[in-house]
């Protein structure tokens, strides 16, 4: 289906959000592309989590628990979303071939029985869900997400997080034997610096416009047509070596489910194809580059147009 109707989807679709397992237990786990995380963050902080707490402070306190490493508050918001996206579901075709920001909602638990005989409504009623209060929390944060990416006189992105995770992105290709001696990645996190000023001067821009007008006309919709681009930005015409399906520069997956950051530069470093990782870190500067300069040109015609 995204292949049949991959122009259309292209040129129109904001977002795709994706419940594949909505609820099997009490931990809200989203997934999303960092320029969604905030979103989602924002959606939390006005729901009620079965229990009466605010569904924000109990995602603080699951993943607290689960990273135990995260001793700041800015290193713990930062793991609130997981920004690394695998594959083995429905979003697939959406991000990794068409550049379409993808979003995965699912409530998460001790889930022992996943794909046995014993994975029925029992189960679910007596041990992963019982009262089904979570699937109803699932339902409320899907539709919040849904209303706000169709109604926004302005989309809710912030490219100033992606920025971010990209730098920590590339901060893993280090991590692989060699990296630090065969390649030179300071060009690409330049960029990426500059890609962050921009997305900082877009939200900024956007603010001001949302503070100082009555309501949405046809040059927001000129400005929500280009923001939706900028995701479109990360594809490669011809895909990561090897997979020439997978187009995107910054999400793939391993030939697992497992998730997959800058997969061509990833994977030739990992290699120890060092020439083959220079011309993938200077595709990426490429891309990063062109997105930084789209952005500047959105900040320029959001303020431009009050």
């Amino acid at each position: 289906m995204g292949e049949q109707f991959a122009q259309e989807l292209k040129a129109k679709a904001v977002a795709y959000i994706n419940v594949d397992s909505s609820a099997s237990g009490p931990n809200f786990s989203p997934n999303a592309v960092a320029s969604l995380a905030p979103l989602i963050l924002e959606v939390s902080r006005g729901l009620a989590a079965p229990g009466g707490t605010v569904l924000y402070s109990a995602l603080q306190r699951s993943t607290a628990s689960e990273h135990p490493e995260a001793r700041s508050p800015r290193a713990l918001r930062k793991l609130l979303v997981d920004t690394r996206i695998g594959s083995g579901s429905d979003h697939t075709v959406f991000l990794n071939h068409l550049g379409i920001p993808t979003i995965g909602l699912s409530f998460e638990g001790p889930y022992g029985v996943y794909h046995s005989m014993y994975d029925d409504f029992y189960w679910m009623n007596h041990f992963g869900d019982p009262g089904y209060r979570y699937h109803v929390l699932c339902t409320k944060v899907w539709g919040a997400l849904a209303l706000r990416l169709a109604n926004a006189e302005l989309l809710p992105f912030d490219f100033a997080f992606y920025a971010d995770n990209l730098s920590d992105f590339v901060a893993d290709i280090y991590k692989t034997s060699g990296a630090r001696e065969k390649l030179d990645l300071q060009p690409l996190l330049a960029r990426i610096a500059d890609f962050k000023t921009a997305g900082v001067r877009l939200n900024q821009a956007m603010r001001l416009r949302l503070r100082t007008r009555s309501g949405a006309d046809d040059s927001s919709s000129s400005l929500n047509a280009k923001i939706i681009q900028v995701e479109r930005g990360w594809l490669s015409e011809d895909g990561i070596p090897g997979r020439p399906w997978f187009k995107h520069l910054l999400y793939a997956a391993r030939y697992t489910y497992a998730h997959l950051e800058l997969p061509a530069l990833t994977e030739a470093a990992e290699a120890g194809d060092w020439e083959s990782a220079k011309k993938q870190a200077v595709m990426l500067e490429a891309a990063v580059q062109r997105n930084a300069q789209l952005l500047n040109k959105l900040a320029t015609e959001c303020k431009g147009k009050f």
